[in-house]
């Protein structure tokens, strides 16, 4: 099937089963237990596992509550997205309600960089900081724990991230439920999710009786981060997102409400994905991390130059984030095996979104890079079929620095031996995968649909797998043999279009399809690639069609 977007398209289920079981079966659900099915569709807080399972969990909890009871200076210490800044707030606020003097600390994405560094040891030091706990981040930052231990300051290390062969003997401890040692059950939680695994233990030991009611108000700072980030949402992420969007209408956060006042969908991860997460990603991308986290903190007096601050860092970040990609997808090279695209002055914090959005345009692994003169600063990405953390492990020695998160990497070069790595990971990606052929990305067809198909009770049946993500993908129908009674321009700048079905039951919006208003519109028929959802105007709803793609 030829898309207008080069996807590729992958039907799942043409069987004559009914949409119900489709889905299941899709989803391979059918294989679960009875318990892990009722946890799949009736997500609870009995789902959560006991966080005493993680190792080092008892000892850091111990270390916690002598920091209280001692009254020492307690630092929380996180990163610059959202993860970091979410499990700091959470973390801030849940010891500060349990009477532990705490501050926090942020890394600034260029002037520091990625996780613990020295300077911020020496700073605390001068601070009388007696313990440091780091949310989504330390795991790898051995020299940095045994330099703080010999300052006197201790580290518990909270994160998510790959752990090294060494562990540091000086740590507290590291909760992170990929430590191999670890008994904790489900290895996918994102930063925040450890982080609320570690207000759960304290809560358990401090409230037996009541901790589910403390937990729940710090839910909804894990699940933005677990959704934000794109973390499989099956297993305990599944029941920490149904929880924390659930939790979002009546959080403690007066910023988080404020964020989400009048946009709130019917407990959607939509509202997360593209309306929370890039917010507070955009404090961190186009200036400091502070800016967001203060808005998870603030009263509700002290909140309009916030929001009015993120909002103006936001739209900074969309124009900015445009303009390099426009100029990237004129230059780029795009005859290589991998794509290379650097600027002096393009930002840090967007090198890894033109990445991302070469690698989907031409469905090859692409490393955008910040040129600063003597060094390069890399961002990278790669399709589904290929991975770029593996070409990159294999040319490590190139590096000043290296670190990787799922399908993403980075790294720093020296400039003198850029050419020579370019050379030598094309070379490694033609061994691992012959002489490939550039692939888009695979839409995975729930069923082929009727309009007429479409109807509450259909859409109601979507809405029993809510919340979506990865492990659990949005739902996507293909209407075959579609005649549009006509194709109308959308939107103020007209860069999205309007089709409209012949008895006009639904609102059918194709974004960002405008340049192929002449293509489609001397089409006969075609065949559309959907997502269902649903809008609310005035009290009345309406479902309403999101074309992904186009085969004609």
């Amino acid at each position: 099937m030829q898309t207008l977007h080069a996807h590729i398209i992958d039907i799942v289920s043409q069987t004559e089963e009914p949409l119900l079981t489709k889905l299941i079966n899709n989803r391979w659900l059918q294989l679960l237990s009875r318990e892990k099915q009722e946890e799949f569709f009736h997500p609870a807080f009995v789902h959560l596992h006991d966080p005493f399972l993680m190792d080092g969990m008892d000892v850091a909890v111990a270390r916690i509550l002598k920091a209280r009871d001692d009254k020492e200076r307690v630092v929380i210490f996180g990163d610059y997205d959202v993860d970091g800044v979410s499990s700091t707030a959470l973390l801030v606020r849940f010891f500060a309600s349990i009477g532990i003097q705490v501050s926090y600390r942020l890394p600034h994405r260029v002037h520091d960089g990625y996780g613990l560094k020295k300077h911020f040891i020496d700073e605390l030091v001068e601070k009388d900081v007696k313990l440091i706990v780091t949310v989504d981040c330390g795991t790898r930052d051995v020299e940095v724990i045994r330099y703080a231990y010999e300052k006197w300051i201790e580290i518990i290390v909270s994160d998510h991230h790959a752990v090294p062969d060494e562990i540091p003997k000086e740590v507290i401890a590291i909760l992170n439920p990929k430590i191999r040692e670890s008994n904790y059950p489900f290895s996918s939680l994102s930063g925040s999710g450890v982080a609320l695994k570690l207000a759960s233990a304290i809560a358990i030991t401090l409230f037996p009786d009541t901790y589910e009611d403390v937990i729940l108000e710090y839910v909804d700072f894990a699940c933005l981060w677990t959704i934000a980030d794109c973390m499989p949402l099956i297993g305990e992420n599944r029941t920490i997102a149904f929880l924390g969007l659930k939790r979002l209408e009546s959080s403690n956060s007066s910023g988080l409400r404020k964020l989400i006042e009048g946009k709130y969908k019917d407990m959607d991860a939509d509202i997360v994905g593209f309306h929370i997460g890039p917010r507070i990603n955009a404090a961190g991308r186009m200036d400091s991390p502070y800016k967001a986290l203060s808005l998870l903190l603030a009263s509700e007096d002290k909140l309009d130059p916030i929001l009015s601050e993120l909002e103006d860092l936001n739209s900074r970040r969309k124009t900015t984030t445009e303009h390099f990609i426009q100029h990237a997808l004129e230059v780029v090279d795009r005859d290589r095996w991998i794509l290379f695209y650097d600027s002096t002055n393009i930002e840090h914090g967007i090198i890894g979104l033109i990445a991302g959005r070469l690698t989907e345009v031409f469905g090859k692994p692409a490393i955008a890079l910040k040129n600063e003169g003597g060094k390069l600063v890399a961002s990278c990405r790669s399709p589904e079929h290929i991975s770029i953390v593996e070409l990159l492990e294999e040319c490590r020695e190139y590096f000043v620095a290296f670190g990787w998160h799922r399908q993403a990497a980075g790294f720093t070069i020296l400039a003198e031996n850029f050419e020579a790595f370019k050379e030598a990971i094309e070379k490694k990606l033609t061994e691992k995968h012959g002489n490939i052929t550039t692939k888009g990305k695979t839409l995975r067809i729930e069923t082929p649909l009727l309009l007429s198909e479409i109807t509450p009770d259909f859409f109601k049946t979507l809405q029993i797998f809510k919340p979506f993500g990865i492990g659990n993908p949005k739902p996507l129908f293909l209407i075959q043999d579609f005649v549009p009674s006509n194709i109308e321009y959308l939107g103020k700048e007209q860069k999205h279009l309007k089709l409209i079905d012949r008895e006009k039951k639904f609102s059918i919006n194709a974004f960002g399809f405008w340049d192929s208003y002449e293509v489609l519109s001397n089409t006969e028929s075609m065949s559309l690639v959907v997502e269902i959802s649903e809008d609310v105007w005035m009290g009345r709803k309406k479902i309403v069609l999101n074309v992904r793609d186009i085969v004609i």
